[in-house]
Parts: structure tokens; sequence; C-alpha cells
């Protein structure tokens, strides 16, 4: 495997980096941990409070013994948590993903995405280390840059579904079938994920993962039904999935305290289980909201929202009021050149999830916050 610095037009050595900043220098030093294995604290340095609360962690917790990697979440639910992952997690994970590649063969990795967490460093560096093919990366990435490089045969793009609208909404004439897409950090929309595959008779394989249990399933374009990976099993308790799996990890770091972690790792996922290796993804527990005693899922209401001309992105905050009773409030925060009224939401929902009344309140004009890896986290 080797690196190859896009923005330099040059390939870098795999070397280890005290206080790596670039995109180039992350992956080239995470690289060599893995390479020797050498544990390493993965991170987000851009974001003061996840440093802020690493930093008041008690140094004797942070325990490398038999562990490559301890990565953090974003935090943005919550207190971040540390997650320590060892060699062979990667490793066994990477295998597993491979396999779903089938006949496909690949000459090298383009990323646009940061190696800051699990999924840049996971998929985007151990994968094309173990497939011993070059990792091609740069600090930003055009849409139309992207296409150039995806159109080069046997290449595998590791991405985030921001990316696939932005190539869906610029309709180029470009084919690349010998290529593969993956995306993770979101659910990329079934009518996307069909239009994507119109477009440029390329697949995008969606990774569902966490940082916890690492990769569960994935499904391919318009599919809605998740396929569990090799040795991952899946089960559920009170309509959320367990997991286990060899990519779960054994130890966190969870409000500031070391804890071990059940071999079957409880998610906040609520899912319907098909068959004992697929399931449906309804939602996040945490990302519903109880309307005339039904549950909808506000991801899915930002892709019907999203699906509207001149409505670039949209983030969704709940909000529970007294004087709506049992009912939930959405508050739709709205980027894009449009000035969206009730009237056309409200009609499009109808559309979509039939005569169910949803209370909500715009905010347009909105900028839509995200994370280094494409997760809507707020707005401004």
């Amino acid at each position: 495997m080797r690196i190859y610095d896009m923005d330099k037009k040059c390939y870098t050595e795999i070397q280890k980096h005290d206080n790596p900043l670039t995109k180039i220098e992350q992956l080239s030093d995470a690289m060599y941990c893995y390479k020797n294995s050498m544990f390493k604290m993965v991170y987000d340095a851009t974001q003061p409070a996840l440093v802020s609360y690493i930093n008041s962690l008690d140094t004797n917790i942070l325990d490398a013994e038999g562990m490559q990697w301890l990565y953090f979440t974003s935090g943005t639910t919550g207190v971040p948590t540390g997650v320590f992952k060892t060699k062979e997690n990667s490793h066994k994970q990477a295998m597993a993903l491979i396999k779903t590649f089938g006949d496909m063969k690949f000459n090298r990795v383009v990323t646009t995405v940061p190696f800051v967490h699990i999924y840049g460093i996971d998929i985007g560096g151990v994968v094309p280390m173990v497939l011993d093919i070059d990792v091609w990366t740069k600090e930003n990435f055009l849409p139309e840059e992207l296409v150039k490089e995806a159109e080069v045969e046997g290449t595998l793009v590791v991405t985030t579904p921001v990316f696939i609208k932005a190539l869906n909404r610029m309709k180029n004439n470009a084919k690349f079938s010998k290529s593969l897409f993956l995306t993770s950090t979101a659910p990329v929309p079934i009518a996307d994920g069909r239009e994507f595959y119109e477009n440029y008779d390329c697949s995008v394989l969606q990774l569902f993962a966490s940082t916890e249990t690492g990769l569960m399933g994935y499904k391919k374009n318009d599919e809605s039904i998740l396929k569990a990976y090799d040795g991952v099993k899946i089960s559920q308790k009170d309509g959320m999935l367990r997991v286990s799996s060899p990519f779960v990890t054994q130890k966190i770091i969870s409000d500031g305290r070391l804890k071990r972690v059940e071999s079957s790792f409880q998610t906040e996922d609520i899912v319907e289980i098909l068959s004992v290796n697929e399931f449906k993804l309804l939602g996040r527990s945490s990302k519903l909201v109880k309307i005339a005693g039904k549950r909808v899922s506000t991801v899915q209401v930002e892709d019907i929202i999203e699906s509207i001309g001149g409505v670039d992105a949209v983030f969704i905050k709940i909000r529970k009021e007294e004087r709506a009773l049992k009912d939930e409030i959405l508050d739709i925060y709205v980027e894009g050149s449009l000035t969206l009224e009730a009237k056309t939401v409200k009609e499009c929902l109808k559309e979509a999830l039939g005569s169910l009344h949803i209370p909500f309140k715009i905010y347009n004009h909105k900028k839509i916050l995200r994370s280094s890896v494409g997760k809507k986290i707020g707005f401004k």
C-alpha cells in the first residue's frame, strides 16, 4: 500500500507523525501505527469540546495494553464515548467488507473522508492496506473532481451521502461501472441510491455501522433491507438492535470511566428483524417523534423535505410542548434558496406518509452544520 497526495501530485511515505494535521499526515501516521502494532488514540482535534473532554480524562484509564485504537465518538448526542479496538477487530472487519465486493477488483482507493474516526481509518486506511492497493486523497474534494477519479476503472471510492446527493444534482454524462462507491455516517435515501445508479451505472454500497459495533450491515443502491456481515449475529430487545460480532469493542470509556462491554452490544437503533441475517432500519430511538400514537423518523422527514426543489439541506429538532398534549413538535431548519412554506411541507408529508398530522415550525435560510464526516450536527 502507498499513499498518493493528490494536492502535491506525489506519493508520500507511511511514517510516524507526532502531531498529524493534514489528511495525508493523519493517514500516514495511522497506517504506520497499524503496520507496527503501535497503539494510537484517534479523534477530531478540530472539535474544542471533544478535545477538552479527552484532556479531562484520567490518564490511568487510557490503557493501551492489547489495543490498536482508541476512537472517540463526536458526542453530538451527548457525552463522547471512547471506544477501544484491537488490530484483530480492524482486520476481521476489513475481510468481511471485502467479501461483499464479490468479483469486483480494485486498483486503488479514493477517499474524501478525514482520518479522525473509525470510518476514515478502518475503511479508508485498513481496507486498502489489506488489499495492498494505493490510497489517493486530498484535503478537499469538489464533486466534479470525484467524478473524474471515479471514471478510472477499478476505483473504490470511500465517501459520504453528501457527495452522492451532489453528484446526482450534477447529472454528469460520465459512467463508472467498473468502480464502486462506499458511504456511511447516514442513510442514503432510496430515491438517491436509485438515481445515482441510473445516472452513473455505478453502485453505492451503504455501510451501516457505529464506532462501538463496527460494521453491522450493508445494502446497495435502492435496497431497503440490510444484510448482516459475515460473523455478525443480530437480535432484538425492546424493538432495538443487539449485535454480537468479532468487530464489537470489549472496552469503552463512558462518562469518564472505563467499562467492559457485553458480548452482545445493545444499540439504540429501532429495527425489524426479517431473518437471521436480514433486517430493516426504522430509525434511532433519539430520532423518532411520536405523532398520534405513531413513531415517525425525523431522518425520513428530512429526506422528504430535501426532495423539494430549492431545498439544499434540512435539520430537524424534536421539541416537546405541554400545549401539544402528548404529541411532539418538529422544528425544521432549512438551508436553500427557497422560502419554504408550511403548505408545501404539509402536501409533501401527506403524499409520503398519508393523512398524519405532524405539528411543525419552519425556520428558513439557515446554514446546516455538519461534522467532518458529513453528519448533520446543528445549524446557524
